[in-house]
């Protein structure tokens, strides 16, 4: 049997310690964005504008990356727009890490620090918890994992994960228990507790940055070494999210793994999309048909041989946001300017977004339906246009010359799941920040 399949028996085999009642109860957790005033990395001189023109600028840099290294390992990267709390070891103590839909190694940083950036909580010291255990070189684990080495004298495996902009983390590859705080209802939250986990103990870490950064990353994409496929044994191979618009972001978002029916009352207005990955699976792709606006339909095409041929748009939350290809964004911004009766503002006025008026209403703004694979998608004005500050409204679209992303700003107010085994993601209108 080839190696994949052994390691995908092995981390089905993790144990869970949790008061759940059967395979397919979930569990949620709490999504901080790094803008928001709740994480500690907000920045209140930070104007409407500047914070756009950040978020615009990573989501280039990290769209050229996505296209660039599509078929490698390599990571878009660490600094990560959505964060959340976790605990490992049998003395847990809080750290904050990055949740990456682009990513799967799991990684934090380790003592004894050959070279670390700095976190706000304590580096993570496997010395001091009995549950840690590093994995050999001859485990199936290290002999599929992509960029991994042996340390010969220990016979400890080795982890490496590098990131767009050079920056890297390299350490142990290891075992240890992680433990979250469940959220699912909100006033009663427990712990719950995985043993087993996979991960990277990363004690050589570089990361490209003058700030303090996040003690790590949980990679969400689905391969074997992210956390959704290695908690499938127990709650499904299935996790969900709902983003809070931009403009709450003192409200936290929720990301759920497992069914978690509780939160969706009903499948009423939920449609579904098939889901296709490409190797390494770390990315997912949907298949986008075309874009109404208004009454006028904008057709997709991209001839590009290196977009899956399955899959022609990445689906990504770590990109705020969407990208379109130069003929679909050139057209929607055509029909735009036809369908709004304001006249738009010079484009050096805002010079970082291409379409933007200046006191926009809802309803000025045309219904915009994404049409995907089985599957008409409604964006409300919210997913559509973007406020840059001083009553200036920008369209939250952007041309690529290659890879088209659909990216977070597009997903909010939806609830989001992604069913791995067979292959779908669902959307259903919700009002997240009452969830």
């Amino acid at each position: 049997m080839k190696l994949h399949y052994f390691i995908l028996l092995y981390l089905a085999t993790s144990s869970l310690s949790y008061f759940a009642q059967s395979k397919n109860d979930g569990f949620s957790i709490e999504l901080i964005h790094r803008d928001s005033p709740k994480s500690p990395f907000y920045n209140p001189a930070l104007n409407q504008r500047q914070l756009m023109y950040n978020a615009l600028q990573h989501s280039i840099n990290r769209a050229s990356f996505l296209w660039s290294k599509l078929s490698t390992s390599i990571i878009p990267d660490i600094h990560g727009v959505y964060l959340t709390k976790i605990s490992i070891g049998t003395k847990p103590s809080a750290k904050l890490v990055a949740v990456d839909t682009g990513s799967d190694l799991i990684w934090i940083q380790c003592e004894p620090c050959v070279h670390c950036y700095e976190q706000q909580t304590p580096i993570f010291n496997p010395q001091n918890s009995s549950t840690y255990r590093p994995i050999s070189c001859d485990s199936t684990q290290c002999m599929s994992l992509p960029g991994g080495s042996c340390y010969t004298r220990k016979n400890t495996c080795l982890y490496s994960a590098r990131y767009n902009d050079e920056s890297y983390s390299y350490g142990d590859l290891a075992s240890e228990t992680f433990t979250f705080d469940d959220a699912t209802n909100i006033s009663r939250p427990i712990r719950l507790s995985m043993s087993n986990i996979t991960f990277g103990c990363g004690w050589m870490n570089d990361i490209t940055t003058l700030d303090v950064e996040p003690a790590g990353i949980i990679g969400l994409g689905a391969s074997p070494y992210s956390l959704v496929s290695q908690i499938k044994s127990k709650f499904g191979h299935k996790f969900s999210y709902c983003l809070v618009p931009f403009f709450q972001l003192n409200v936290s978002s929720r990301l759920n793994f497992g069914e978690n029916e509780a939160l969706i009352s009903s499948t009423k207005h939920m449609v579904t999309t098939p889901l296709f990955l490409k190797p390494p699976k770390v990315y997912y792709f949907l298949k986008l048909l075309g874009i109404t606006i208004g009454n006028t339909t904008i057709r997709f095409h991209n001839t590009s041989k290196k977009v899956h041929k399955g899959g022609k748009i990445a689906i990504d939350s770590g990109t705020t946001f969407t990208f379109l290809p130069t003929h679909m964004y050139s057209e929607m911004e055509t029909i735009m300017k036809r369908e709004i009766k304001l006249k738009p503002l010079r484009s050096n006025t805002t010079r970082f977004l291409q379409l933007c008026y200046q006191g926009l209403r809802v309803s000025d703004i045309p219904p915009v339906i994404f049409e995907f694979q089985n599957a008409k998608l409604e964006l409300e004005a919210l997913n559509n246009f973007v406020n840059i500050g001083n009553d200036i409204i920008c369209l939250a679209f952007a041309p690529a010359k290659h890879l088209p992303i659909f990216g977070n700003i597009a997903q909010t107010n939806f609830f989001v799941a992604y069913d791995l085994d067979n292959k779908t993601v669902s959307f259903k209108p919700q009002i997240c920040a009452k969830l």
